[in-house]
């Protein structure tokens, strides 16, 4: 089995910055007016974002645990806002692994950091890890991404290019 480049938590990642910008769309992640989303909000880190979560009951798979997908939604999440955060690029996932280490329960709190391990013009890989309260890791993984020109990203969503464009200026800055 593959090694991941290992994530590390930072202490106390509400006391970091957090990621001003909001997502203009109705992302189920971190959109703040999806009617069932999760609403995450990332806080800057050196190498990426992190933020602390609770996922609710009703996204299960087994009763009392995070359905898979769910998780894996949160770690391509926390990559792509470490790519918005860190660099300013809005990208699109090529690729995604993810290992699941031990089971990541409903309603208690959790940790999601993403750091970026490579980064060049037209493609990245970001590194991801889901945390108890106590530190253990949960789950891991990486993926691999693209650059499409932003237009081409914007005339997809169906939003105008400076909007998205506005959205990542306000992801770099601190504060």
């Amino acid at each position: 089995m593959q090694d991941f480049p290992v994530v590390q938590l930072p202490e106390s990642i509400l006391d970091l910055p957090q990621v001003r910008a909001q997502w203009p769309g109705t992302c189920f992640v971190c959109s703040q007016g999806h009617p069932h989303g999760l609403r995450l909000r990332f806080h800057h880190t050196d190498v990426g974002v992190a933020c602390v979560c609770r996922i609710p009951a009703g996204y299960c798979g087994f009763d009392g645990m995070v359905h898979g997908g769910i998780i894996s939604a949160l770690m391509d999440e926390a990559a792509a806002y470490s790519l918005f955060a860190r660099h300013g690029k809005l990208g699109v996932t090529r690729e995604m692994q993810t290992r699941f280490l031990k089971p990541v329960p409903t309603e208690t709190e959790l940790r999601v950091v993403g750091q970026i391990v490579s980064f060049a013009a037209t493609q990245a890989e970001v590194s991801m890890a889901i945390f108890d309260a106590a530190g253990q890791r949960l789950a891991e993984g990486r993926t691999f991404w693209a650059f499409p020109r932003l237009s081409r990203i914007a005339a997809l969503a169906g939003v105008e290019e400076a909007v998205l464009q506005r959205f990542l200026d306000d992801c770099q800055v601190v504060g």
